[in-house]
Formats: C-alpha cells, sequence, structure tokens
C-alpha cells in the first residue's frame, strides 16, 4: 500500500503515523532498521544452530544438578604427626608395649572431640560479644605485635646505665659461713636451754665441737650464705647474729622454731657489685622487660595508622 500523506501523518500499510516535530521518517531510515534487525535475526540462529553451543548449555545445566543435589563432602581434621608420636611413647612408657591403633585413637580421641567443638563454636561465631574471648585475643595480639616490632640490641652504655641506676637490684650481699652446735626441743623438751648454756661452756673450754650437741638436718657446718637466706634457714634473730658476731667466737644460745643452736663464725665474704660482664645477661632481660610498655605503645601506635576512629557511634567494627 502506498504512503499517503494527510497533514502531519502518513497512512501505510500499519496504520497511521505521525511524524515528530513535523519530520516524516524517509524510506532510507526504514530499510537501515530493518536490515539489521535482520542481521541480528540470523546472527541468532546462527547461534541457535551450532551443536558447540546446545553442548556447552547442557553441560551448564548437568553441572548445576550436580552442585545442588551433591553430598556436602565432611570436613576434614588432621591429627599432627607429633601428637600421634607422642601419645604413642606416653601408652608406650605407661604400658610397656607398643599401644594397638583403637588404643591409640582412644588417645587421640580429647584432641578431636576439642577440634570439632573449636570448629563448631567458630563456624557458629560464638565468639563475638564474649569479654572473655575479647581479652584473651587482645592479650595475644599485643604479643605478635610487640613480636613484630623490630628489636635493637642495647649497648655497652645502656647496660652500664642500667647498672648505675639500680645497684642495689645487682650488688651481691655480704655472706657468712658458720659452725652449728643444735639442742632439739624434741630431745630436750624441758632443759633445751640449759643444756645448750652447758655446751657453750664445754666447747669454749676446748671441747670438740663435732662430739656436741644433737643432729641437725643441715649438719654442723654451713657454707657461705646470706643474712636472707639464713633467716630463712633458722630465724631472724641467728641470721642478725651471724652477721655480728666476730670470727672464732660462740655465740650465746640463740632459739629457732626447732631448738637452741650455738654458732661459731668460720669465715666471711664481703659484698660487691659484679661486673657488667658477669651481669650481661640479667641486665639485658631487665632492659627489655622495662622497655615493654614502651614497645607495647610503639606497636598498637603502628596498628592505629590503619584505622579510622569515629566517635558517637553504635560500637563494632
Amino acid at each position: 500500500m502506498p504512503n499517503v500523506a494527510i497533514g502531519a501523518c502518513v497512512w501505510d500499510g500499519f496504520g497511521k503515523r505521525c511524524a515528530a516535530m513535523g519530520r516524516l521518517p524517509n524510506a532510507s531510515s526504514r530499510s537501515a532498521g530493518s536490515s539489521i534487525k535482520q542481521t541480528l535475526r540470523r546472527v541468532v540462529q546462527l547461534m541457535w544452530a551450532e551443536p558447540l553451543l546446545h553442548f556447552a548449555l547442557l553441560g551448564s545445566l548437568l553441572y548445576g544438578g550436580y552442585v545442588v543435589t551433591r553430598p556436602e563432602s565432611p570436613l576434614q581434621i588432621t591429627v599432627p604427626k607429633e601428637l600421634l608420636a607422642a601419645r604413642r611413647a606416653e601408652l608406650l612408657r605407661r604400658d610397656g608395649r607398643p599401644p594397638s591403633e583403637s588404643e591409640l585413637l582412644a588417645a587421640i580421641a580429647d584432641y578431636i572431640d576439642g577440634e570439632v567443638l573449636f570448629r563448631e563454636a567458630e563456624r557458629r561465631r560464638l565468639g563475638e560479644g564474649d569479654i572473655i574471648v575479647r581479652r584473651r585475643l587482645i592479650q595475644k595480639m599485643e604479643y605478635v605485635a610487640e613480636a613484630l616490632l623490630p628489636r635493637e640490641q642495647p649497648s655497652d652504655e645502656i647496660l652500664s646505665a642500667q647498672l648505675r641506676r639500680h645497684p642495689e637490684r645487682y650488688a651481691l650481699p655480704a655472706r657468712t659461713s658458720v659452725r652449728q652446735i643444735f639442742v632439739s626441743y624434741e630431745r630436750h623438751p624441758k632443759d633445751a636451754l640449759s643444756v645448750a648454756e652447758t655446751l657453750r661452756e664445754q666447747v669454749r673450754s676446748g671441747h670438740d665441737p663435732a662430739s656436741l650437741g644433737d643432729p641437725h638436718p643441715l649438719g654442723s657446718v654451713l657454707p657461705l650464705h646470706s643474712s636472707s637466706e639464713l633467716s630463712q634457714l633458722f630465724s631472724p634473730q641467728l641470721s642478725a647474729v651471724a652477721m655480728q658476731l666476730p670470727e672464732k667466737e660462740w655465740s650465746a644460745p640463740i632459739r629457732s622454731a626447732h631448738g637452741f643452736h650455738l654458732i661459731q663464725v668460720l669465715a666471711r665474704q664481703n659484698g660487691k657489685l659484679p661486673s657488667l660482664e658477669e651481669l650481661r645477661e640479667r641486665l639485658l632481660l631487665d632492659y627489655l622487660e622495662e622497655q615493654r610498655p614502651l614497645r607495647r605503645r610503639q606497636a598498637i601506635d603502628a596498628l592505629r595508622k590503619n584505622y579510622q576512629v569515629t566517635y558517637g557511634g553504635g560500637g563494632g567494627r
């Protein structure tokens, strides 16, 4: 049917079409659109007729059905070989023979149970919101962050300054070696003091001290001990006397929890401050311990650079 123009509209085989903005589509534009449509239709027909496309679509459908219907594979727990060796050695030491497979499996059942429970708790995110878990993770991260921070070994000058700042911490105390004559409450429940006084007179008059008194668990001759050590072994009173008593002189009876003691100072060693070489390892440990708060602050500051902090929110991450 020929196009018939009536005013601003055109009658064709498809009905009435009106031109926009006063212009009518010409024959060339309509033929170009029809050509594009035919080309696209031809491409789709060619692709649909391609066997390779059918194969790809069928394969995709089969794989999708397999993914949907396949059974879930079980989660895997690998028992470390070191743990197996340790449990096997424990059973061998306990039973005197190599363990059977069932005995070994029973011995590691607690590890497997714990691993299952841990993984399930982690999968369910049970640790979130738990203040104890949060505190523990913070402590572990503090340790890791500090360990990853580069550490410089302090120089001898720094260690010497550490020694000068705390000489009382590193000074070796004076020590005293004593001989004792012991009178036990157990053997002399009523007259231990009078027996001790009698023995003092005897030893001062020349009797052999090794033949006098009762046996003591530490023996009759004690090597060099500091004042605090003597206080722990006997009593503060005996320690004070031992530090002041002139050498070779016998003391008056000194009471302790178990009886009376007569003591004689055999030797003394004055206190001294050890050299840097003697204290190097201890000074290094003390210095690093004093630096821990500073290193902790540096480690946290390095991590905080990765975060932007806002205030007034609802918490969380």
